[in-house]
């Protein structure tokens, strides 16, 4: 009878034991996987959210612009800035009102200081068909446009636009020969994609 008492102390002992683990794992298993950091891009010198969606392989620039309600205007961002790079789908978030979309980057804002509008207007006759249009959407033909928003001559360009097709001190006062070779190697480069709402 000893025996059989023992032996019952034993395998309920041993039933408590395996259901009391069954049960902490059952817990563990219904814990959900902690969710991933988002991934964060530090913009650097030269980048849009274009080039960063590029980069970041996703559909176009507008998830980031998305992801990142800090972001007042899709054109300005400044270098050192962290935007989220979304993993998934996002919620479409109105453009601020009047936005042209260039998808370039404006200087850091030491760098902006308010340059006044040159004096004399360039609108030299330059190249025909498709960078005529550039120009006269992005700066009504006039190479000489240099606003202070960090955007310059007749196609807009940002210095590190520039400079990136062999470019040197300010586009706005390059020779308008000069603005449309680079302005050409620029949308040999990349196509429409520095000009997206005048380049069609």
């Amino acid at each position: 009878m000893h025996k059989i008492f023992a032996s019952l102390t034993v395998s309920l002992g041993l039933a408590v034991v395996l259901s009391g683990t069954a049960l902490a794992s059952n817990e563990q298993a219904a814990k959900p996987a902690p969710t991933p950091e988002p991934k964060v891009h530090v913009v650097a010198s030269g980048d849009s959210l274009s080039s960063i969606a590029e980069a970041e392989k996703l559909e176009s620039w507008k998830p980031l612009w998305n992801a990142n309600a800090e972001l007042e205007n899709p054109d300005l961002i400044i270098e050192g800035q962290k935007l989220t790079v979304p993993a998934g789908p996002t919620t479409d978030r109105p453009l601020p009102a009047g936005a042209v979309v260039r998808q370039q980057t404006y200087a850091p804002p030491a760098a902006q200081s308010y340059q006044p509008r040159a004096a004399a207007a360039n609108y030299a006759a330059g190249a025909p068909g498709l960078l005529e249009r550039i120009r006269a959407r992005e700066a009504g033909g006039n190479y000489a446009t240099n606003t202070g928003n960090g955007y310059y001559g007749a196609y807009q360009f940002s210095l590190g636009t520039w400079q990136g097709v062999g470019g040197s001190g300010l586009p706005s006062a390059a020779s308008p020969a000069e603005q449309d070779m680079r302005a050409q190697m620029l949308l040999n480069q990349r196509g429409c994609s520095p000009w997206p709402n005048t380049c069609y």
